[in-house]
């Protein structure tokens, strides 16, 4: 089963509601309540919107925030990254955390809440 979320210019897919995105919140501690409306409805059609839409934006920003910090605080102690250069360390830890799925699906969420906010839109969700 697969839930897309689709806004104006773009749409994501979440292919199962075992995908590691949706256990963000729990592991990070982030209260999202827009966001558990994906996992809690995940077989059910629905649309966010206003208010709801700009929360589910500013949930997103903080996961991604969360995440990229614990991704970074990860590869840091496991020795990944060892540039003393402030700036080389920012870019090396970039470049290997955004090529994470889940770091490329949270960016992708984000992006398409951001087109709808802009636009006035709502953003539908639909499970299949």
């Amino acid at each position: 089963m697969a839930f897309d979320i689709r806004g104006p210019n773009s749409t994501v897919r979440i292919e199962d509601l075992d995908e590691p995105i949706l256990e963000l919140p729990e592991r990070l501690d982030i209260p999202c309540p827009q966001f558990a409306r994906i996992s809690d409805q995940f077989d059910q059609s629905f649309e966010i919107e206003g208010a709801e839409l700009r929360q589910l934006a500013d949930e997103l920003f903080r996961l991604l925030d969360a995440f990229r910090a614990r991704k970074e605080s990860q590869l840091e102690s496991l020795g990944m990254v060892t540039a003393d250069d402030p700036i080389v360390r920012a870019s090396v830890f970039d470049g290997i955390v955004r090529r994470n799925p889940v770091h490329i699906k949270l960016e992708a969420l984000m992006a398409c809440c951001k087109q709808a906010v802009s636009a006035g839109e709502s953003i539908r969700c639909r499970g299949s």
